[in-house]
């Protein structure tokens, strides 16, 4: 393999804060990188997403971080910019662990908390260079897997993405040239993957209602809302790809799940129906192919679920046991004191002892 050359690159870098900025492009122009284009409000940030190709991004994400958060997601979901697949570096001033979720959370491929060295961010670069994390695509989270070997299972499977900054500053036109090729195809597939994840998450909602809990599990609340933002985002994506019919049966799924109200009143006919408008939804979109290869993964999801609500419901009966076990040992202690005559007044305890 030829000789890194991050001169080859191309980076946008994001940094409303103008002192910070100049520390990363400092950084960044030590790593090697010549080509950096430097723009300081999310107006300049987005516009620049959507206009160009840089092979690496990276963006301070501690006082927008909301904002960042959603321009990220966007460009994973192809509805920003021309390459879902680009490298994304955010940086951030905070060690709130929420916020570093977040982040981690919105499909960057990794986070540097400041302040951070020029070596140890070099170090971190190298890493996206060479051993870039496959991707993981779900109803609402496009981006690299970091999930635990025991935590996959083998109906999500990982999918290698194409990495153009790897293949740019090695100077690899063919390796370019594939990764081209490459990203069409990705991009496709996270595309059919993220419809029926979606049409999925429909599913699991109605099977959860429609089957039989367990004697004493705890009730499980549909949530209409979600289902609600599920729906209308399927059929958003639907037209996106110009698939006409399937986006009418999404719209037909939307007015169902509208007639819901908030829930508590939802009948087994009409769950049955939006479960049976989410799969078609999917198979009109895949040219009729079914979610009944989904069934297991369904079947399993459901499970899950129901257990997860099941321990907290166990967790719950527990904790109030040991509070009302608690109480009970307070008011016994203080029925005892009273008997003693040692509870009338701290004056008469002290004489007494």
């Amino acid at each position: 393999m030829s000789e890194v050359d991050y001169a080859r690159a191309s980076v946008l870098l994001f940094d409303p804060v103008h002192v910070n900025q100049r520390t990363s492009r400092y950084a960044l122009f030590e790593m090697g990188f010549r080509n950096i284009e430097c723009v300081s409000n999310l107006n300049e940030f987005k516009g620049a997403l959507a206009d160009t190709s840089p092979a690496l991004v990276v963006a301070e994400s501690s006082a927008t971080d909301a904002d960042v958060f959603a321009l990220v997601r966007s460009v994973r979901r192809s509805d920003l910019g021309r390459n879902p697949f680009v490298v994304i570096l955010l940086t951030t001033w905070s060690r709130d662990t929420t916020h570093i979720r977040r982040a981690i959370e919105c499909g960057a491929d990794d986070v540097i908390v400041r302040p951070f060295s020029t070596m140890f961010a070099a170090e971190r670069v190298r890493t996206l260079v060479r051993d870039r994390k496959d991707f993981i695509v779900t109803s609402d989270y496009v981006g690299p897997d970091r999930r635990k070997s025991t935590d996959r299972d083998s109906d999500t499977q990982p999918l290698t993405v194409p990495n153009f900054l790897q293949a740019i500053v090695h100077g690899d036109d063919a390796a370019i040239d594939r990764a081209s090729s490459w990203a069409r195809e990705a991009k496709d597939v996270i595309i059919a993957e993220r419809l029926r994840r979606m049409a999925m998450r429909i599913v699991i909602s109605v099977e959860i209602q429609l089957n039989k809990p367990e004697k004493n599990a705890l009730p499980v609340r549909l949530d209409v809302a979600d289902m609600a933002r599920t729906a209308r985002e399927l059929r958003v994506q639907l037209v996106k790809a110009s698939r006409g019919e399937a986006a009418e049966v999404a719209a037909a799924l939307i007015d169902q799940i509208s007639s819901l109200g908030d829930g508590s009143k939802a009948d087994k006919r009409s769950l049955q129906l939006i479960k049976e408008l989410s799969m078609a939804t999917y198979a009109a979109f895949a040219n009729g192919e079914s979610l009944e290869r989904s069934k297991d993964e369904i079947d399993r999801t459901v499970a899950n679920l129901r257990a997860r609500l099941q321990s907290r419901s166990a967790d719950g009966k527990l904790r109030a046991q040991i509070e009302a076990a608690r109480a009970k040992a307070v008011s016994e202690a203080q029925d005892t004191a009273d008997d003693t005559g040692q509870a009338d007044s701290a004056g008469i305890k002290r004489a007494a002892m």
